[in-house]
């Protein structure tokens, strides 16, 4: 027996949490600090969650732009996943198969898709024995965050 009370309250949950979360998104990129948001926002996610997700937002913004910018684009993007809330994680791929690039542009590749994060703050974990190159190449994802600054 299906419960169509229950499936319309499950479909209308969906669409006021996508509809909040997408507040926050616009509130954030208005100004408003992500600790107002939090607190706003208090009682419908914790103080934690919504940070994070305000963060992982914002670093896959701010990966995409930076790639823009470099002309990468339309050879690497750049995504965000989780549940229950929004991002957690935000992964870079390859969009194009590697063997549609001109040789140089699969060569340098990887070094100027390094080098457009890189001066956006923002660092590529490739593991301690992967290489970016055959990260991308071979079509895995790989994870970016945030650039920490040395203090000097």
């Amino acid at each position: 027996m299906i419960h169509l009370h229950t499936r319309d309250a499950v479909e209308e949950y969906l669409r006021v949490r996508e509809d909040l979360f997408r507040a926050m998104c616009t509130d954030r990129h208005n100004g408003v600090a992500a600790q107002e948001i939090a607190r706003t926002a208090a009682g419908t996610y914790s103080s934690p969650v919504i940070l994070e997700y305000l963060s992982c937002v914002e670093l896959r913004d701010d990966a995409r732009a930076a790639l823009r910018r470099a002309g990468l684009d339309r050879c690497v993007g750049v995504r965000s996943t989780g549940a229950g809330g929004g991002p957690r994680t935000v992964l870079l791929a390859a969009t194009r198969d590697p063997a549609e690039l001109e040789d140089e542009d699969r060569r340098t590749l990887p070094e100027r898709v390094a080098t457009a994060l890189g001066n956006a703050g923002i660092r590529l974990e490739t593991g301690d024995r992967t290489s970016l190159a055959g990260m991308l190449h071979g079509g895995e994802e790989v994870r970016l965050r945030r650039a920490r600054h040395r203090a000097t």
